[in-house]
């Protein structure tokens, strides 16, 4: 079972332990695993060391890798490199936080620099995994979920759970969370934008500057890690960062013809491609739009074109923006004959 720290796998590891005992089933029989990302918040790993304290006094197997994984770093992203390699040799003396003494630091299949993604099948070969995904939290967890070459490979316990389940579960069992979600939620955060990562990915640095003053003397152990952070501290409120004031501004902006906006701004990207981020995947998709092309479908484009889009999630919902508008199209046609 994959545990991460966060809500879901929380509650999904409550849910695994009371089965157990309910239908009498032997904790040896599982195996715990959790990647321990370096760039973590203090209340993040003080969550995990207890649930491996409950694991192992239940029987169970709790492995606590502290492997040099390659993430994506968005502080990087105005160098040839966006890699952040957590617990990177050499680097011992700027890592965030110390490692566990008892973490797992090698492994015979792991080579320095794999990505989860590519580690992950080599660790579990034939076993099934259990993963806290759930469908509604975007439409590519809801592709991995659905995929038919992940039946009997993965298993996902909670994978029709809304925000709100999670919640409520979270409640109903009274189960201790990350303070930072409460830091988060305090600074603004919405309760369904709440999510817990590295520090340097696109999802944590927009909200990293803003939790920073509950944990005194975090910013300077990031800035030692990764010196770029400091950009995000002067412009997290720039496209550079997708931030959610940015978001907002756009959403303030629906009354404008972004059809128009958006033509005009692909034919500046075509002279000028290195300028724009999102320029070479907006082109791709720049070939399937027609007449039934949404200004709300543009809208997107237009943002994904200015301010990039480094893991190719907003690229994936607009592919099915593009479809959804022809389709609806196609209906209206249908109904008119």
């Amino acid at each position: 079972m994959s545990f991460s720290g966060g809500k879901d796998s929380i509650c999904m590891s409550d849910i695994v332990i009371k089965t157990m005992q309910k239908y009498g089933i032997s904790f040896s029989r599982l195996i715990v695993i959790f990647f321990d990302e370096e760039a973590i918040y203090p209340d993040v790993e003080k969550t995990a060391l207890e649930w491996r304290s409950k694991f192992m006094s239940l029987g169970a197997k709790f492995y606590w890798f502290c492997l040099p994984i390659k993430h994506y770093n968005c502080c990087n992203k105005l160098a040839n490199d966006e890699s952040f390699f957590c617990w990177e040799p050499g680097k011992e003396s700027v890592w965030v936080r110390p490692m566990p003494k008892f973490a797992i630091r090698n492994h015979k299949d792991f080579e320095m620099g794999m990505s989860y993604q590519k580690f992950a099948p080599r660790l579990f070969k034939s076993i099934p995994q259990m993963v806290g995904l759930r469908m509604s939290e975007s439409i590519q967890r809801q592709a991995a979920i659905s995929s038919s070459k992940n039946k009997g490979q993965y298993i996902y316990p909670i994978y029709d759970w809304t925000d709100n389940d999670v919640w409520l579960y979270i409640q109903r069992a009274n189960l201790q969370i990350p303070m930072t979600y409460i830091y988060l939620y305090k600074v603004g955060v919405p309760l369904n934008k709440l999510r817990l990562s590295q520090f340097f990915s696109i999802d944590t640095i927009k909200s990293l500057p803003k939790v920073m003053e509950f944990y005194p003397d975090l910013y300077e152990r990031v800035l030692k890690r990764e010196p770029n952070a400091d950009l995000v501290m002067l412009y997290w409120d720039t496209d550079m960062f997708r931030s959610s004031k940015q978001d907002q501004k756009f959403e303030t902006e629906k009354g404008k013809d972004y059809k128009k906006m958006f033509i005009e701004e692909m034919r500046k990207a075509a002279l000028s491609p290195d300028d724009y981020p999102g320029y070479k995947d907006v082109k791709k998709l720049y070939v399937r739009v027609n007449e039934a092309t949404s200004n709300k479908t543009y809208q997107h484009m237009y943002q994904m074109l200015i301010a990039g889009d480094p893991k190719k999630r907003i690229y994936r919902v607009l592919l099915g923006d593009l479809y959804r508008d022809t389709e609806k199209r196609d209906g209206v046609i249908k109904r008119k004959k």
